[in-house]
């Protein structure tokens, strides 16, 4: 695949994840900052799992969060410089 093409999908890939990922990691670290002060906000670990209190996205979140987090890594990993260098003799 030439570069500029992983480029591209590589960059589409990342802005539609960035958002699902920050909201997980957010409301999961604040869930756990707060009841590590003895706080027990239980619709925060709903919005970390993908219930949205109108929308509940539950049984779909977490495996396409993770599928596209996968496909991000992959596709970033493509991006890495190649050695032009060969084998020496």
């Amino acid at each position: 695949m030439p570069r500029t093409k992983t480029r591209k999908l590589h960059r589409s890939i990342t802005l539609i994840t960035v958002i699902p990922l920050l909201i997980t990691v957010i409301s999961g670290s604040l869930y756990s900052l707060f009841q590590y002060f003895g706080f027990d906000f239980f619709w925060l670990m709903k919005v970390h799992t993908g219930n949205f209190f109108f929308i509940n996205f539950q049984p779909l979140y977490t495996p396409v969060v993770g599928f596209l987090t996968i496909f991000a890594i992959i596709s970033g990993l493509f991006l890495f410089p190649r050695s032009k260098i060969k084998y020496p003799d």
